[in-house]
């Protein structure tokens, strides 16, 4: 044995893997998920990975990482615009309506807008603290693109906060470039940052 750490498994997503998913990617995004849903972002968030999990198999995918058998890790790649009325009725059945409406006004803010029909759109990623720097969020991204190339997708895109010097090195290593940015004066107030960034990496066929 050489010693090294185990390398990250990474499989899809299971409805019994929401509550796991929720907790690493709210306190992962807690700069996004903290002002839509306060105290309940935990069980929020677990109600929507809950919908979009059980019903969201034709436009979405989510997948999981595991490490030495513990949840370190989730991404959540879409494919076609989605989460219209279900995932608004979801979260609140999770939290109640109005910390619902309130969330998906909050949500509005960071909306990625229409996903084209030659994108992958990465709507989140979050690694656990303890996980961190051992391979999980480059295993998740292969992942993503993996899948985005099986479903005739030319590109893969995603927003990060532009104050997010964690994770913005990160999708540079793997192949995103900034395509635009966004600047903001409410998302400054609202989620502590002076702007966005959207990134993409192209897909070409092989």
């Amino acid at each position: 044995m050489d010693g090294s750490p185990p390398r990250p498994l990474v499989r899809r997503a299971r409805e019994e893997d929401a509550p796991a998913i929720a907790a690493v990617v709210v306190d992962a995004l807690s700069d996004k998920y903290g002002p839509a849903l306060g105290r309940a972002a935990v069980h929020g968030v677990e109600g929507l990975v809950r919908r979009d999990i059980r019903e969201g198999t034709t436009t979405s995918r989510y997948w999981v990482a595991e490490v030495e058998g513990r949840v370190a890790g989730g991404i959540h790649l879409v494919l076609a615009d989605e989460r219209g009325a279900g995932a608004v009725r979801a979260l609140a059945a999770a939290v109640g309506w109005p910390r619902a409406l309130r969330a998906v006004l909050v949500f509005s803010l960071l909306g990625s807008g229409h996903v084209a029909r030659d994108e992958g759109y990465i709507d989140e990623l979050g690694v656990a603290e303890w996980a961190r720097r051992r391979g999980v969020a480059s295993a998740l991204l292969t992942a993503c693109e993996r899948e985005a190339r099986r479903a005739g997708k030319r590109r893969l895109t995603l927003w990060v906060t532009s104050d997010n010097d964690a994770a913005r090195p990160l999708y540079e290593r793997y192949g995103f470039r900034e395509a635009r940015r966004r600047r903001w004066v409410i998302g400054r107030l609202v989620f502590g940052a002076p702007g966005a960034i959207f990134m993409e990496m192209s897909l070409p066929p092989r």
